[in-house]
């Protein structure tokens, strides 16, 4: 088990991509918080992880709100006295022309996938600092990489959820914090859920573990600031 005696938090942790890597995780021996909005699906997850034989902590958590990350964090260090990773996963797009795009709908977009990513970031520094080091990776996209129509909001978002990546994990060298992202292309998600096309030619959520688990892992110790795209490429 490559995460044995490890304590995670991972956001956005109730359904798609944060629950494969909660699920994935438990397999590999860590002990998950799972943490997203909506209590009923962070209950079933935790449910199927203690099914699984493995340790986990439902924790409701809006990531924008920092009173909640706080609470979140603290809720970790009690339950289990450290936190070695985190799993910024936590997301959302809207589809719109730039110009028809309302500032609110906008900086919604920025304010759970960017200012989630740093709030946790920020709170999980200190305690993994003291634990003597972890890893974050943070689910940016593609879409952080070129960009795409209709999606200026999540583009901006996910470019600076790289720079966030980019930056930290040089701060994070002196206290062995390691920062990584890994950058899905297209993705069977519930983002996705409306868009008519073939399901079975993109991402599934269990293709994001794998490399979650390496970055997660001792596996990946000198691995730092680096962005992993991952996109689906063959028939399955």
């Amino acid at each position: 088990m490559r995460l044995k005696d490890r304590t995670a938090i991972v956001t956005g942790g109730g359904r798609g991509i944060g629950k494969a890597i909660s699920l994935g995780f438990a397999r590999e021996g860590a002990r998950v918080v799972v943490t997203a909005r909506t209590p009923e699906q962070l209950d079933a997850v935790a449910g199927e992880i203690h099914e699984l034989g493995g340790v986990a902590l439902p924790v409701q958590c809006d990531v924008a709100d920092e009173a909640m990350v706080e609470e979140l964090v603290g809720r970790t260090l009690a339950e289990f006295g450290s936190v070695h990773i985190l799993v910024n996963n936590a997301g959302i797009g809207k589809a719109r022309p730039v110009w028809g795009l309302t500032r609110q709908a906008f900086e919604e977009v920025l304010q759970v996938n960017l200012v989630g990513s740093f709030l946790c970031t920020k709170h999980v520094w200190k305690p993994m600092k003291e634990a003597g080091g972890g890893s974050i990776i943070n689910v940016a996209s593609l879409a952080g990489t070129v960009g795409y129509p209709m999606l200026s909001a999540y583009c901006a978002s996910k470019w600076g959820q790289i720079g966030l990546t980019k930056s930290s994990a040089e701060e994070g060298k002196e206290h062995n914090i390691r920062v990584n992202a890994i950058a899905p292309g297209k993705g069977d998600t519930a983002i996705r859920a409306g868009i008519a096309e073939d399901k079975s030619r993109i991402l599934k959520p269990e293709d994001h573990v794998g490399p979650c688990v390496f970055l997660a892992s001792e596996e990946s110790r000198y691995v730092t600031g680096q962005v992993i795209p991952i996109e689906w490429y063959g028939p399955r």
